[in-house]
């Protein structure tokens, strides 16, 4: 189970046997293959033949424990050797699990709700890694600007392999931009994210932990889908069953997670150079459909998370200033056009495309001056 576990626990460590066998049996009647996981079990053990000497007794004695995955609780409970809180499995990324719960239960017991706690606890991550997303959001704006010198490069050299990837090396070397420098901040995310995730998708005490009110259906559960409207007359039960593909619910907060997930692909895809980044497009698109089915049963409490998170990193885009052209002195020759380059100006400038614009229009100015005295 997610959230509750029944364990067989000896009383020493010098009691803990060598079983040749543990199997589940089911109790009851046994339901159709698509709800096997709601049959009751219990489980036979059997220990490996022991060999008794005279006047020497064997005993075995243990100790059960029944109830909530909660890891300090599970901890107060195992044995020395058999220690249980690893039934909580955080992934691979349990040093940053933890802690996450840790601060979750602290803002919980100031504010007094989970549903607020997580958006809490989701802005103090992504206000973390500001300097870190930032930097990746501005490659990835510089790399759509790069985008029609580096059409055009493509165009050139279609047929010239090596000499597309040297062009393409000098126009980011002429712009100062590092693709793999991109990359290395979403490495830097990547295990505070997924930490945070496992913390929210395994943590018990979200379960029946309303959003706003016990007496209200909608979001009473944050370890469970949010259940808008039931719907499970209107459609077929194999989409409408507790185990159907849909549920008996329609569920708005994985809808508004997938179409933030759509709006923050739409502003960080750069634009498709050639058939090939097309059709990449093409298939994330197609993917997005899948993952609205996928998402349609997550707990809410998640999708809270997965919703603050993306409103963060599309304003944090939308901020970002737009990047501009402006003339450079003598900057003639190159791919990118007789004395062009990117220009970056510095995060939430209110001036930053006056400077930029004032770059271009400048250097215009100079060009006609020089014209006029030629005149005289």
């Amino acid at each position: 189970a997610l959230y509750f576990a029944a364990a067989l626990i000896p009383a020493t460590d010098s009691e803990i046997p060598d079983l040749a066998e543990v199997r589940p049996i089911a109790v009851g009647d046994v339901p159709g293959a698509t709800k096997k996981k709601l049959v009751d079990v219990t489980a036979r053990i059997v220990s490996r033949p022991i060999a008794l000497e005279p006047g020497k007794p064997v005993r075995h004695r243990y100790g059960i424990f029944a109830g909530p995955k909660k890891p300090d609780l599970l901890a107060r409970h195992g044995a020395p050797a058999a220690a249980m809180d690893d039934l909580v499995y955080y992934g691979w990324f349990g040093w940053v699990a933890r802690p996450m719960i840790a601060i979750l239960h602290a803002i919980h017991a100031v504010i007094g709700n989970y549903g607020i706690a997580i958006l809490l606890l989701t802005v103090m991550v992504r206000g973390a890694m500001f300097p870190v997303s930032r930097k990746q959001a501005l490659s990835t704006q510089k790399m759509q600007a790069l985008q029609p010198e580096m059409k055009a490069i493509a165009e050139k050299y279609k047929d010239d392999p090596a000499k597309r990837t040297q062009a393409t090396q000098e126009l980011w070397k002429k712009h100062d931009h590092n693709p793999v420098g991109g990359c290395l901040p979403v490495f830097i995310q990547i295990p505070i994210f997924m930490g945070l995730y496992r913390s929210l998708a395994t943590d018990v005490e979200l379960r029946q932990a309303p959003l706003f009110s016990s007496a209200i259906r909608w979001c009473s559960n944050l370890a469970a889908p949010d259940m808008f409207w039931d719907w499970s007359n209107l459609l077929p039960p194999f989409l409408t069953a507790p185990e159907g593909y849909l549920g008996p619910f329609l569920n708005l907060f994985p809808l508004a997670t997938i179409a933030l997930f759509i709006w923050q692909q739409h502003l960080f895809m750069p634009p498709a150079v050639d058939e090939q980044s097309q059709v990449q497009q093409q298939v994330m698109k197609y993917m997005m459909f899948f993952m609205a089915v996928m998402f349609f049963k997550v707990p809410c409490g998640l999708c809270l998370y997965f919703i603050a998170s993306s409103l963060w990193g599309i304003a944090e885009r939308l901020m970002l200033p737009t990047a501009a052209t402006g003339a450079v002195a003598g900057g003639g020759g190159g791919t990118t056009g007789a004395g062009r380059r990117i220009i970056d100006v510095p995060f939430f400038s209110t001036g930053g495309k006056a400077e930029a614009n004032g770059a271009a229009h400048g250097g215009e100015a100079e060009r006609k001056r020089r014209q006029s005295r030629k005149k005289r």
